[in-house]
């Protein structure tokens, strides 16, 4: 099978809106495919699945982000209420009641939802990571200071 009719079968697809999904761009997916990125774009111009493919995947990520965000910052969203409307008939000439009738209506509202602290860190840490980590002035990946626990335990079980 030529690599062009993989790419635009079903297990190439799904590939493609894995890869979109986390994050490549058309040149990441053109080299993981082995294809040149010019290739690639012009499988995805010929072959309108792969181009939603791809379009889907980023779609995804983006709806995730976005939701991430909207928790972090605090949304407005519509609520339905239902809400009981109570009517009482008076006689006009000796005032008694009459009758009374109870309905339920429904209206929808807005309603406020805060910021999420825990999502404004998990952001803050994964935007800038140079500002916001842990251990300020520790770089991502290097340990703390090496004090040899470690090689004197290695030491010790090879004895």
């Amino acid at each position: 099978m030529k690599k062009k009719e993989f790419v635009t079968g079903e297990e190439g697809l799904r590939l493609a809106e894995l890869w979109a999904r986390d994050g490549e761009d058309d040149r990441a997916i053109a080299r993981r495919f082995g294809l040149p990125e010019r290739l690639l774009r012009r499988l995805r111009r010929e072959s309108p699945a792969l181009d939603t493919a791809i379009r889907e995947g980023r779609a995804a990520a983006w709806r995730v982000e976005t939701a991430l965000l909207d928790k972090a910052t605090g949304y407005d969203k519509p609520v339905r209420k239902v809400y009981k409307l109570k009517t009482v008939e008076f006689d006009p000439e000796t005032g008694k009641k009459l009758c009374e009738r109870e309905e339920l209506k429904t209206a929808e509202e807005a309603m406020h939802v805060p910021g999420n602290t825990t999502a404004q860190v998990f952001w803050l840490k994964n935007r800038r990571p140079d500002r916001w980590r842990d251990k300020p002035g520790v770089p991502d990946g290097a340990g703390e200071d090496d004090d040899g626990l470690y090689e004197a335990l290695a030491e010790a079980v090879r004895r």
